[in-house]
């Protein structure tokens, strides 16, 4: 597998990670929603966010979160490219419980 990114390739889906003032926590949550944002929050404020289509200005949505926490907080954004798609299905049922 080549370790070069393909720059022509789009990106199929962002992850952004990122840690807020957990005062902000509910009003950055309710932002991303609004956006159709696919959000999970982990303890005080540890977000987890995803979108499949990236129409949204990246900078805008974080400087918009930025100003609703009152402070910049650093952002891990992940890009995902679609290089394959296939489905894994399990064995025949009667073969997989003969092997147990």
């Amino acid at each position: 597998m080549s370790e070069t990114p393909n720059p022509s390739a789009s990106v199929d889906m962002v992850r952004w990670t990122f840690t807020v003032n957990p005062e902000h926590r509910a009003a950055i949550e309710g932002h991303l929603v609004d956006l159709g944002l696919d959000v999970v929050v982990l303890g005080e404020g540890q977000f987890h966010v995803t979108w499949e289509e990236n129409d949204q200005d990246l900078d805008e949505v974080a400087a918009d979160l930025w100003d609703i926490n009152g402070a910049t907080f650093d952002i891990t954004q992940e890009e995902f490219h679609r290089v394959s798609l296939m489905m894994v299905h399990p064995e025949d049922e009667t073969g997989a419980a003969q092997a147990a």
